[in-house]
């Protein structure tokens, strides 16, 4: 029973991975997109709006800060669920 909740919950869930695998597919094409989106809004700013292009990228690099931050917690609650004994 153990097995079938372990694999239904990577199905769900996902495989973290070993502690220094890298992020899904998914979240490096979007972190990509961001950035390139971020780097021409940058660029394409006047002079006078040169502050709240910095206070963006700030806060870009924040989120992207907190979802590396969320995939560690993910990989460790991961973890600490494999060496629950079982029911």
């Amino acid at each position: 029973m153990r097995d079938d909740k372990r694999s239904t919950q990577r199905m769900l869930f996902g495989d973290p991975g070993l502690p220094g695998a890298g992020l899904s597919v998914a979240v490096v094409v979007l972190m990509v997109l961001a950035a390139l989106g971020g780097a021409l809004g940058f660029m394409r700013l006047p002079d006078s709006m040169i502050g709240i292009g910095l206070i963006c990228v700030a806060l870009l690099l924040a989120v992207a800060a907190r979802i590396f931050q969320a995939r560690d917690q993910h990989q460790a609650l991961f973890r600490l669920l494999d060496k629950r004994p079982p029911l």
